[in-house]
C-alpha cells in the first residue's frame, strides 16, 4: 500500500511503539516510586541496621527492573528509528535529523544515569553489604542521598527526553 508515495508501517512497528510507551511509563513510575515512596519510607526506618537491610532488599528488586526497562526502551526506540527511516526514505534526515539528535542525546544521558544509579550506587552498596566488612554505619544514609539526587536528575532528563520525542 502507498500513502502519498510512502509505505505504511507494519503491525510490528505499532507493537514496538506500544512497548516503547509502556516501558517508558513503567520506568518513569519506577523512578518516581523510588524517589517519592521508597526512599522517604527507608529514611523513617528506626535503626541503621534495619534501614540497611530494607534498602538492600529494595535495591535487589529495583536494579534488574530498571536495567531491564532501560534495555527495552533502547531496543524499541532503535526499532522505531529503523521504521521511520524505512517509511520516510531520503527525506528522513531532513524531517527528523535535528529533533532525533536531541532526543538521542537526552536518551543517552537517561541510560547513563540509570546505569550509574543501578551499578555505580545501588549494586555497589548491595555488594558491600554482602562483604565480610559490611556497610559502615553512615553507608545507608549516603546511598539514600545519592539515590535521591540521581532520581531527581534522571526525572529531569526523562521529562526532557519525552518532550523532545513528542516532536518526532
Amino acid at each position: 500500500m502507498a500513502l502519498q508515495g510512502r509505505r505504511l508501517s507494519p503491525p510490528s512497528a505499532k507493537l514496538a511503539a506500544d512497548f516503547h510507551i509502556i516501558s517508558l511509563t513503567l520506568h518513569i513510575g519506577l523512578v518516581v516510586a523510588l524517589w517519592r515512596i521508597l526512599l522517604p519510607a527507608l529514611r523513617e526506618a528506626s535503626s541503621g541496621e534495619s534501614r540497611t537491610e530494607l534498602l538492600v532488599r529494595v535495591l535487589r528488586v529495583y536494579n534488574p527492573v530498571q536495567i531491564g526497562l532501560l534495555g527495552i526502551l533502547t531496543l524499541t526506540g532503535a526499532s522505531r528509528i529503523t521504521d521511520l527511516k524505512a517509511l520516510h526514505g531520503a527525506a528522513y534526515s531532513q524531517e527528523f535529523g535535528t529533533a532525533l539528535a536531541v532526543k538521542l542525546l537526552l536518551a543517552f544521558f537517561v541510560i547513563m544515569l540509570g546505569t550509574w544509579q543501578c551499578m555505580g550506587i545501588a549494586h555497589r552498596f548491595v555488594r558491600l553489604h554482602e562483604s565480610p566488612d559490611g556497610v559502615p554505619p553512615e553507608g545507608a544514609d549516603a546511598v539514600l542521598r545519592k539515590l535521591d539526587r540521581s532520581s531527581v536528575i534522571m526525572l529531569v532528563f526523562l521529562a526532557a527526553t519525552v518532550l523532545s520525542g513528542l516532536s518526532l
